[in-house]
């Protein structure tokens, strides 16, 4: 491994603090791309934070996207977790009325459960989903 000028080991380029190039900021003193003077505070961070100047997005503009994300997500998991516990309880109940011998009293009450869990579940799927629609 060798030293490059400022005495250091071999040094990854790191992107630039004003238009996140990547260039060799300790051999570079100004950036390649937007010739902007490299911060010399900022050279040993894994992240140095880059500005995307095109997009033009907000704080609250990456807010709201990470809201309908979280929003998306909760809609799945919310569903699949109601849908385990109905099937869970619906199986329980099926197998108890099978244990008494065709119980059909305890049969129709699974598939009851079952049942009310497919509506209970898709229901806050899809309220969580609207909830995903932020505006």
């Amino acid at each position: 491994m060798g030293t490059s000028k400022s005495g250091g080991f071999d040094r990854a380029p790191v992107p630039c603090n004003e238009c996140g190039r990547p260039y060799r900021a300790d051999l570079i003193k100004q950036c390649p791309g937007c010739a902007a003077v490299s911060d010399p505070l900022h050279l040993g961070t894994p992240y140095p934070t880059a500005r995307n100047v095109s997009s033009g997005a907000t704080l609250d503009d990456l807010v709201r996207a990470q809201n309908r994300t979280t929003h998306a997500v909760r809609a799945f998991v919310r569903f699949l977790f109601i849908q385990l516990t109905g099937i869970t309880c619906a199986v329980f109940l099926w197998n108890m009325s099978i244990a008494v011998e065709g119980n059909t009293v305890i049969g129709f009450l699974a598939a009851v459960v079952w049942l009310g869990a497919v509506i209970w579940s898709s229901a806050a799927g899809w309220d969580e989903l609207r909830k995903s629609n932020v505006e």
